[in-house]
């Protein structure tokens, strides 16, 4: 009867690991989460991206200062107005300008609120993206853990029949499957992945990538009016030519005149840059709802499980057969008395 109960016990763990990959879509997740992890490998979650971005942004905000400091002051002085009547004149004349400068400092601080973030989760997501190892890809974890319950269920139908043979394929199944958990960091890993994930959560979102993308199109509307109206206006305004109010500008505002000239490189790196939140998020979506720690913890004590339970198989037989000799023992020692 024991070892019916250890067998039928086997052979429910089994079914308990089909069926999680199925209950928790990991099927459907899994394949989400390795195409996310692909496109923020290279693109987001480095050091070289988070440090240019971070050059990038300090580039803008250098700009946004420079504009009210130097500027303002200086052009207002060349054209005879006072800061007011220049700040004034840009606004009708230059109004991308004039937006992309006022929404610069509200810019940066978007930026560096999103870039921050992804340099305190460099560390999860390598562990997350290290799922289940650094070779096989996360696609494989839903067909392995079903595996193993499939295995798990054939293991305890064995040991219906073949008690002793059944029992150590159980031992042996649930030491492989407590090894591959811990040598793999498995626990650890998706408790790395859960933590990005949580991290995420708040902030990745349509309305961020929509804000991220707006904020975009105002700063290069302001780069290129500056280059193309505000440059060729000043130029006629202060009776010079564009290349002489660019050497003009290049002399007095060093950090403008780096933006105007870095501008289609930066662009270029921040659209890149949210362009992959956005080409991801329908990924996120189908990730986020998915907690990865419990079903770690399940297949660790699911192999702890299955080895015990051949082990007290193996032990109750080992019971029976020293009853049974002593039983065979007993009548020879009362034919002796």
């Amino acid at each position: 009867m024991k070892k019916r109960l250890a067998a039928v016990g086997v052979v429910i763990v089994g079914i308990v690991l089909i069926v999680v990959p199925i209950a928790a879509n990991l099927f459907t997740v899994a394949p989400a989460f390795e195409d996310l992890t692909d496109g923020f490998r290279d693109t987001v979650m480095t050091d070289a991206a988070v440090t240019q971005a971070r050059t990038d942004i300090a580039g803008l905000s250098a700009v946004s200062e420079e504009f009210g400091t130097a500027v303002v002051p200086t052009l207002a002085g060349a054209l005879g107005m006072d800061a007011a009547a220049f700040s004034d004149f840009v606004g009708q004349q230059f109004p991308a300008v004039a937006a992309g400068v006022g929404a610069l400092p509200d810019i940066a601080t978007q930026f560096t609120g999103v870039v921050d973030l992804i340099e305190s989760q460099q560390d999860n997501f390598a562990d997350a993206d290290a799922i289940p190892n650094g070779s096989l890809p996360v696609t494989t974890v839903p067909w392995a853990i079903a595996g193993i319950g499939a295995l798990a269920v054939l293991v305890g139908l064995v040991m219906l029949v073949r008690p002793g043979i059944g029992a150590m394929l159980a031992v042996a199944l649930g030491i492989v499957v407590v090894a591959g958990t811990l040598v793999y960091s498995l626990v650890g890993k998706s408790g790395a992945a859960d933590d990005l994930n949580d991290a995420l959560k708040p902030v990745y979102t349509q309305e961020l990538i929509a804000n991220s993308e707006g904020a975009l199109s105002v700063v290069g509307a302001m780069g290129a009016e500056i280059q193309e109206k505000m440059v060729p206006a000043l130029a006629q305004q202060l009776g010079m030519t564009a290349e002489q109010v660019t050497g003009f500008i290049g002399e007095n505002f060093p950090a403008t005149a780096a933006a105007l000239q870095t501008m289609p490189d930066t662009m270029g790196r921040f659209q890149a840059f949210v362009g992959t939140f956005s080409a991801q998020l329908d990924n996120y979506d189908t990730v986020k709802s998915t907690t990865l720690t419990p079903i770690a913890w399940m297949q660790l004590i699911a192999g702890v499980l299955v080895a015990l339970l051949g082990v007290l198989t193996l032990l109750g037989r080992g019971e029976r057969r020293r009853d049974a000799d002593n039983a065979h023992r007993m009548p020879d020692s009362a034919a002796k008395a």
